[in-house]
């Protein structure tokens, strides 16, 4: 009797199997181990054990010579094989050197990305190929307006990782034009101040070259003259209203600008009416002491008049 009772308790009773057919079919893990599992059979060997050597890492037998040799291995342009509809499509010489001759980019702290961009776009239109885009053009060609220091930075980019101009020119830009740069112009733009020894002519095209250098300035035109007429000095803020009749800010933003540009045009008159005015004024203020002491003299000789009479 014990032994049946010990046997009967090995078996637990199955549970519901309507419940179980449930489960297995609500539970996709379920199938998925199953799959799994058979999976593994099948790769096993009939005695259901991995074959031998099976997920074991294989040894490397290259010698320390073969290891050394250099291989083709990360190696490859920044740029992309693109698909290109004409055959035997390849740079010609004259391609290359006419960009060379027209553009070059050294990456020097002085040199102006926003420059080299517009002078490589204004060359490259008149370069055409059948069969080329003038994308495809544009960005094989452009490798070749670099030099020095940029030409090192573009060896650098990741291979294979550019397929358009716009991705170049993106790439570029955040290289030699990054927005602290833009800070650091549009601040010049916003906080211009002539200096004392400053001619009106160095002035306003040292303020246009900083406009120039800051594309992204977002500054309007009516904003760009107000900041230039309110940096200059007195003397030159005199000189524009004098020119304009005194009514400069009465004017339109385009009618400033072009007597502005008129003026430091012929920047050679205006100095030296400006030269005569400040040399003038010198000599008055030199002899302001000898003014000073002759309305002394005067002075006494009225109280000595007052005595006498």
């Amino acid at each position: 009797m014990s032994t049946r009772s010990s046997t009967r308790n090995l078996f637990p009773p199955l549970e519901d199997p309507e419940l179980k057919i449930r489960r297995t079919r609500v539970d996709p893990n379920l199938l998925n181990n199953f799959e799994e599992i058979n999976m593994a059979a099948n790769e096993n060997g009939d005695d259901g054990l991995p074959p031998a050597g099976a997920g074991l890492p294989v040894p490397d037998l290259r010698t320390m010579e073969e290891l050394c040799q250099p291989t083709l291995d990360g190696r490859g342009r920044p740029i992309a094989l693109i698909v290109i509809q004409a055959t035997n499509f390849g740079l010609k010489n004259d391609m290359i050197q006419q960009v060379q001759n027209s553009c070059q980019f050294h990456g020097l702290p002085g040199d102006d990305a926003n420059k080299h961009l517009d002078k490589f776009l204004h060359v490259t239109q008149s370069i055409k190929v059948n069969g080329v885009t003038d994308d495809a053009l544009r960005l094989y060609l452009f490798p070749h307006s670099l030099t020095h220091h940029a030409t090192a930075w573009f060896d650098r980019l990741p291979r294979n990782s550019i397929t358009t101009f716009e991705q170049m020119a993106k790439m570029f830009l955040g290289k030699y034009f990054p927005p602290s740069m833009v800070t650091k112009l549009r601040n010049e733009i916003t906080n211009f101040c002539q200096r004392p020894d400053e001619s009106l002519f160095e002035a306003w095209e040292c303020y246009k070259l900083s406009i120039d250098r800051c594309p992204n300035h977002n500054m309007l035109p009516v904003t760009q003259i107000d900041t230039f007429y309110n940096g200059l000095t007195l003397r030159h803020r005199d000189t524009i209203n004098a020119a304009a009749g005194g009514t400069f800010m009465k004017r339109r933003p385009e009618e400033c600008y072009d007597l502005i540009e008129n003026m430091t045009a012929h920047h050679n008159d205006w100095d030296t009416s400006a030269q005569r005015s400040e040399s003038s004024s010198s000599i008055t203020s030199s002899s302001d002491p000898e003014i000073v002491a002759l309305k002394a003299e005067m002075a006494e000789i009225n109280k000595i008049l007052k005595k006498v009479l």
